[in-house]
């Protein structure tokens, strides 16, 4: 019979430590190219803030006809 090996976290890091360092260093990357990209505002409005507000001017349309 086979001993089946078992998965041992290290006591050192959290469980979810690993998810957590990618989303802050997705935030920081964003955050960056916010502050010293030369066209971020028209990019975030065209591909954030203009699809949000058509979504939320549909919703609006729909809920009072």
């Amino acid at each position: 019979m086979r001993k089946e090996n078992q998965f041992n976290s290290d006591s050192n890091y959290p469980e979810n430590f690993w998810p957590k360092i990618l989303t802050l260093l997705c935030i920081g990357a964003f955050i960056y190219w916010v502050m010293t990209s030369q066209n971020a505002d028209k990019t975030l409005d065209q591909y954030l803030f203009d699809p949000i507000l058509r979504l939320f001017d549909r919703i609006k349309i729909n809920n009072f006809s």
